[in-house]
């Protein structure tokens, strides 16, 4: 299961490694459209195609990453006031939360995919079919999904062996100045 985990993760930090890549694309594209169609009044094409196709590509290959690495904004004041067990369970309530939003989303996107599929559905300039686009957009987030199950398995694990495996330390919080002098 480790070594499975793993792979999962790795495969995630590549998959956000190509979805920036495509970002500099894009934005490299949308640059030299702005550059010529302002100094020579030829701008290129289908940029606005592109766009349109490749944001929701690019920004549901961060999630995995974003998910594996677990850096969602999280506020830990409560869970550092009440101690190490109720931390966890806050944690693990959180993951919950996560992966309901994630899974939630994945879920609606498969049918509105399904729509596009059948639809035929093309893009303006260039006529790209558009369904294969957002067909990659779900399966970044149906990997999400794993990846977000993947850590409210490892919560619940750390939850029952009261271990803090592979989670930032909480800042030390004290009441009084007089605990910082001890």
């Amino acid at each position: 299961m480790h070594r499975f985990d793993e792979l999962m993760r790795r495969g995630a930090r590549w998959l956000a490694l190509i979805g920036f890549f495509g970002l500099v694309v894009l934005a490299s594209m949308t640059t030299l459209d702005a550059l010529l169609r302002s100094f020579f009044s030829a701008p290129i094409q289908g940029v606005n195609d592109v766009s349109a196709v490749v944001m929701a590509v690019v920004i549901a290959s961060c999630i995995p990453a974003n998910l594996a690495e677990r850096r969602n904004i999280s506020v830990e004041v409560l869970g550092g006031v009440l101690g190490v067990r109720p931390n966890r369970w806050l944690r693990l309530f959180s993951s919950l939360v996560v992966l309901i939003f994630i899974a939630a989303m994945a879920w609606q996107f498969v049918p509105f995919t399904e729509g596009l599929h059948d639809s035929n559905r093309r893009t303006w300039v260039l006529a790209w079919t558009v369904w294969p686009w957002w067909g990659a957009a779900t399966a970044f987030l149906i990997y999400a999904t794993l990846i977000q199950l993947s850590n409210v398995v490892h919560d619940m694990m750390d939850l029952i062996q009261g271990t803090d495996a592979g989670v930032r330390p909480l800042p030390k919080v004290t009441t009084s100045p007089s605990e910082e002098q001890r």
